[in-house]
């Protein structure tokens, strides 16, 4: 190949890359699903692995649908569970793309990397998450919106109060139409609802662990809270997610329990 092919081509790269606007793309999917162009009347029906996603493209999964996708310039994860509707927004300002992603409905997992400018946003009809950093699920719908935190921070802002609360590790934040805010520990019947979203969405939960770290082996009341020793992890190819919870019997006696999953 000689040098003015060579140069030919890298012209022709470099013009692509100028002018390319594509924001994220998906890793991963299965189910019903589907997704329209913003410049697009029709919904496509096919979405394959890989497939480019640009600002304003809308994702949707049906009753047994699972999309992943990452943002290009960091790797942010966004995991979109069955019978959900996303909106992926992102523009691009000197090498890093300001994120927000606007949830009409659904269940979604976020796992955000520390953003270098602005905060990555995401907006339902109900409330504005505001984050740097960290993982934490969302469970929206026309009755309202319920947070669960994993990781870090969320700055949860209800839309018609104003009102804001932080999301942190081990709580839970519901933001309702009406304007009320209210944070609370999250239960076992929590974790147990976002596992079952889970394989509802068509996701293998490769293994559930069940630790007691006491050697009373006697049934546990389930009434209790999750410790906010809890944390998740991270395995090479794998990701761990591990929830410490203490409960109360009936005699006032504090159990602890660890419960661990892996998605693929």
């Amino acid at each position: 190949m000689n040098r003015k092919i060579i140069y030919i081509i890298f012209v022709l790269s470099l013009f692509s890359s100028l002018f390319s606007s594509e924001v994220a793309i998906v890793t991963k999917n299965n189910g019903d699903t589907k997704y329209k162009k913003e410049s697009s009347k029709r919904f496509i029906n096919k979405i394959n692995s890989g497939l480019e996603l640009f600002n304003n493209d809308l994702l949707v999964t049906g009753n047994n649908g699972f999309i992943m996708f990452a943002y290009l310039d960091d790797g942010s994860l966004i995991k979109i569970h069955k019978d959900s509707e996303v909106l992926v927004d992102g523009t691009l300002n000197n090498n890093t793309i300001n994120k927000q992603v606007i949830v009409n409905d659904g269940f979604i997992k976020f796992d955000i990397k520390k953003q270098k400018q602005n905060e990555f946003k995401v907006v339902t009809p109900t409330s504005v998450a505001s984050v740097k950093g960290t993982l934490f699920y969302i469970d929206s719908d026309d009755e309202g919106d319920v947070f669960y935190g994993f990781e870090g921070i969320v700055e949860v802002l209800n839309r018609e109060s104003n009102q804001v609360s932080s999301l942190t590790k081990s709580k839970k934040i519901t933001s309702l139409p009406d304007g009320s805010i209210e944070i609370e520990d999250m239960q076992i019947e929590d974790i147990e609802y976002i596992v079952q979203v889970q394989q509802e969405s068509g996701i293998e939960i490769e293994e559930i662990e069940e630790m007691q770290d006491t050697e009373d082996s006697e049934e546990i009341d389930n009434e209790g809270d999750v410790d906010d020793d809890g944390s998740g992890d991270t395995d090479t190819g794998n990701e761990i997610q591990e929830v410490v919870i203490t409960f109360t019997n009936e005699e006032g006696e504090q159990k602890t329990l660890t419960i661990k999953f892996v998605e693929q």
